[in-house]
């Protein structure tokens, strides 16, 4: 088991860095090539994309992967996430057609919701691996798509020096890669098919809609601070703050890194009611991402403004300062989305949806007041406030419902 599970770790690791590291370059490579403006438009593509994406997952990747007792099958999860996909393609086209976007707004805004989509659609196969003890080879699958996306990118550019040129290549090599890896080698583990009962598909939905309209609420935390600041300041104040806001993202990436791989052993804990085992994991994992957190502040307070100008140039100086705040935000999301993992594993929807929504609430609130007074810098104060808020409701329940399942088992 501890073999398995450092391997599982450092191969999603190794993957997940790659995968988003390349990610973040392009949108160096965008800020570089196009200028702010044009990083606008992909950070309001990438916001709004992110947003419908959570019809897309419907929050089912750690209720598959703890579903240990097989309640319903991988033919299941596969058709389910194939209808989750295309209703969310749907959605977006329908949002950026009617918002009064540009065209070209509107191409990006689709180009990355199938790049999206592509990512989405690996997920569910990634969770076989994971229910297999297999997740490294979603590790791989996403080292691969990292390079890829990286090719596409400068292939596009090269072919036609724009920004949507460059999206629909990486988007291409990007879905290349689900349909050669992902599709080919989780189906050398599960004889997964698409199956024809629709009742499986619509029970699996009612059960696990909670999940999604907490995704969503999640997804609107993150957002939403953004989006107001784009409707409250302009596309370049956008696109500088987004292009800061990339590496910092790795926080929160770094953070699941680190839990993931536990998933199965926390839902393992609690079915055989060792609570005492579980709160003992959960506040381990907890102590690294808060030492993790803490290496990345001190680091960005010494290095953050040198390593920003050398990305960005030096037309991103003025804008350096909103780093600490930037980082303590994504720290502050990584810790609550442990939480709520924690949650789904033990089947706590109504806690994890309330939580969301009271984050929503207050996020918005605070970052159009804070925006109003600080800028830029008011849209991290918005995302603090919203995920503090909805961490500090999930833990109470949490440690509630922990604690009446120890009492009964005394």
């Amino acid at each position: 088991m501890a073999s398995n599970i450092r391997k599982n770790t450092i191969w999603n690791a190794a993957g997940n860095i790659v995968y988003l590291g390349a990610q973040w370059v392009v949108t160096v490579m965008v800020t570089r090539l196009f200028g702010f403006a044009d990083a606008g438009v992909l950070s309001l593509a990438m916001s709004i994309s992110a947003s419908f994406q959570t019809v897309a997952l419907f929050g089912i990747r750690n209720f598959q992967v703890s579903d240990i007792e097989n309640k319903y099958s991988d033919s299941c999860y596969v058709s389910f996430r194939c209808i989750t996909c295309a209703a969310s393609l749907i959605m977006c086209a329908l949002f950026a057609c009617v918002n009064g976007y540009s065209a070209d707004a509107v191409v990006t805004i689709m180009l990355f919701m199938i790049f999206r989509l592509a990512e989405n659609f690996s997920d569910v196969l990634h969770g076989i691996f994971q229910k297999h003890d297999m997740l490294y080879k979603a590790g791989q699958s996403l080292m691969m798509k990292g390079c890829a996306l990286l090719a596409g990118f400068g292939a596009g550019y090269l072919a036609f020096r724009n920004l949507n040129g460059s999206m629909a290549s990486m988007t291409l090599a990007a879905v290349l890669v689900t349909v050669l890896f992902d599709i080919l080698q989780s189906r050398k583990i599960s004889e997964y098919g698409f199956t024809s009962r629709i009742s499986v598909c619509l029970s699996l939905a009612r059960e696990t809609i909670p999940l999604c309209v907490y995704l969503f609420l999640n997804s609107v935390i993150a957002t939403a601070p953004k989006y107001i600041l784009e409707k409250m300041c302009d596309e370049a104040t956008l696109g500088a703050y987004s292009s800061i806001f990339a590496p910092a993202l790795l926080i929160q990436a770094a953070a699941t890194y680190i839990y993931m791989p536990f998933l199965t052993r926390f839902a393992e804990l609690y079915q055989g009611r060792d609570i005492k085992g579980f709160r003992s994991l959960a506040v381990k994992v907890t102590a690294v991402i808060a030492a993790m957190g803490a290496a990345v502040l001190l680091a960005a307070a010494f290095a953050g403004k040198w390593g920003l100008t050398i990305l960005f140039g030096e037309d991103i100086v003025p804008y350096s300062g909103l780093l600490t705040l930037i980082i303590v935000g994504t720290f502050c999301t990584a810790v609550n989305a442990f939480f709520q993992m924690l949650a789904v594993v033990i089947r706590e929807f109504r806690g994890l949806v309330i939580s969301c929504a009271a984050g929503v609430v207050i996020c918005c609130a605070a970052s159009y007041g804070a925006i109003g007074v600080w800028q830029a810098d008011g849209a991290s104060i918005g995302l603090i406030a919203g995920t503090v808020s909805g961490t500090l409701i999930i833990l109470v329940v949490l440690i509630k419902r922990l604690g009446r399942i120890g009492g009964k088992k005394e």
